[in-house]
């Protein structure tokens, strides 16, 4: 059923509001050595590990304090946007530092990637500050940007309207006709190559892990530590597959399976999410006032069915999309990762099922928006397009979403147009990432959420293996990554810490709940 092996995570789209929401809720050894800025071979194997000629050697970063956040310096580190021609045109990435706390006795420097693919790590990482556990925020100067393509780092704009993807219906109306949404993604596509022929092509997980090398160069350390979530895993797989030596330590929160097909990782998909929708529907059942009444999994069906045949008004100011069944799937995915956002989630299904689209339309938004409001949806599917080896087409995914409707009937079959939709008709990228076996690392600690509904457990733990040598952490909670949804656990944030400052790894088979 799946074709060749090949690489696709699940897409985040949810840390500004993940992070704003729980913040709002809430309130190892070696890294950061001073070394030599060499950027070291990679490996010549793979289509990610080509030999490539040294790039001009890297400044450092003239630091000062960032404008809307004086306590956060900014930078800026100049990368080949082709790393063929290093040489040639530049990007300018911009750059952010948090300095240690205690700055008496650093462990290092910690680079923080928030996931995405698209998002802003600049933006976010006032907010991430907060979730890190607090040894961690004390001893490590934490470093994070915006990767090329993205935020402020010569972004990616095709002018594509958030709400023509997000209102896509998820499901053909008959078996055999083309994945719904074809039409919308497929003038994204254009349009992007259209918009910026001379960077498009190279808005690629490969390019910003060689990035995230010049950082470390620029840094003038010989080694990083490293924390990502959810495509964040994916950046800093192939930043061990590439720079092995260079890593300190690593964690990957939210771990995508990385060496699985577009198909592959839908089909993983649709179970999770299922779960997750199932779950949040029982316990609003067993609540004393449920605002969905006392048959939620009814309301949601009902709900569903309705929009499909009647789609509501486009809210004011959001385009001219009518409200429909994909709205509501994003929504739901929102919500499910978010699980800060249920209540606000519970009652924009009431309003729709009154009529009022708006509350349901701006949080499927959320899904497809950076923090500063700036679209994610064009980088998204660049960086995901460009990685992944086989794109599906329009066909081949409408059938897969045809075959996922029955078994996974209220929201499963979503998991194809998040999963692949925008790659559908995007041509194959210059440098797919493939066959990601990293070789020569220290200790890896991946971690994967037992109710995670984008990124399933089974990521995790197929990641895992993809490492000589690795620990699997499992959190027993709900929600989009650790960090994001539950990081006031006391057991997560011990195995965390003891590992990033030189304890170790786990004990196999660790679960905290």
């Amino acid at each position: 059923m799946a074709p060749p092996t090949g690489h696709r995570r699940t897409r985040a789209w949810l840390g500004p509001v993940v992070l704003a929401a729980l913040v709002a809720a809430c309130g190892g050894p070696g890294a950061g050595s001073p070394a030599t800025t060499g950027a070291g071979a990679p490996p010549a194997a793979g289509s990610t590990r080509q030999a490539l000629p040294a790039p001009p050697p890297v400044r450092p970063i003239a630091w000062s304090p960032c404008a809307a956040a004086r306590s956060i310096q900014c930078g800026v580190v100049s990368v080949p946007v082709d790393y063929r021609q290093p040489r040639g045109a530049s990007i300018d990435l911009a750059v952010t530092r948090a300095p240690a706390l205690d700055g008496a006795d650093p462990h290092g420097t910690l680079v923080f990637n928030p996931g995405g693919p698209g998002e802003s790590g600049n933006q976010l990482l006032p907010l991430a500050l907060s979730l890190l556990p607090s040894p961690i925020r004390h001893t490590f100067d934490v470093v994070s940007f915006d990767p090329r393509g993205t935020g402020a780092s010569d972004p990616l704009r095709c002018g594509t309207s958030p709400s023509s993807l997000t209102s896509a219906e998820p499901v053909p109306t008959a078996p055999g006709r083309i994945l719904p949404g074809t039409l919308a993604f497929a003038a994204m596509a254009r349009a992007c190559q259209a918009a910026a022929p001379t960077l498009e092509p190279f808005v690629d997980t490969a390019d910003t892990a060689r990035d995230m090398d010049r950082i470390r160069q620029a840094l003038r350390l010989s080694t990083i530590s490293y924390y990502g979530l959810s495509y964040g895993t994916v950046l800093g797989a192939v930043y061990a597959d590439l720079f092995p030596g260079h890593v300190a330590t690593m964690v990957l929160d939210g771990a995508v399976d990385i060496n699985a097909s577009l198909t592959q990782q839908a089909v993983q998909e649709a179970p999770a999410a299922e779960r997750s929708l199932d779950h949040l529907l029982a316990t609003c059942a067993a609540a004393p006032s449920c605002p969905l009444g006392s048959d939620p999994a009814r309301f949601f069906r009902g709900l569903a069915t309705s929009l499909g045949l009647h789609p509501l008004p486009a809210p004011v100011g959001s385009g001219s999309r009518p409200v429909t069944v994909g709205d509501l799937d994003t929504a739901t995915l929102f919500a499910l990762s978010v699980t800060a956002s249920t209540p606000s989630y519970l009652s924009a299904l009431v309003a729709a099922s009154h009529g009022d689209g708006a509350p349901l339309r701006t949080m499927a938004l959320e899904l497809a928006t950076d923090l500063d409001g700036a679209p994610l949806v064009d980088p998204l599917w660049a960086i995901t397009c460009n990685d992944a080896p086989v794109h599906p087409g329009p066909v081949a995914a409408g059938s897969l979403a045809t075959t996922l409707q029955p078994r996974y009937p209220l929201i499963g079959a979503y998991s194809v147009t998040y999963t692949m939709g925008g790659c559908v008709r995007w041509p194959t990228g210059r440098q797919p990432v493939t066959d990601v076996h990293p070789k020569g690392t220290p200790p890896v600690l991946v971690i994967g959420n037992a109710g995670d509904p984008n990124t399933p457990l089974i990521g995790a733990r197929h990641l895992a293996a993809d490492f000589p040598l690795a620990g699997q952490l499992t959190w027993a909670g709900w929600g989009h990554t650790w960090l994001l949804s539950g990081p006031d656990d006391i057991c997560m944030s011990r195995a965390v810490t003891t590992y990033l400052t030189g304890g170790g790894l786990p004990p196999a088979g660790t679960v905290c709940s």
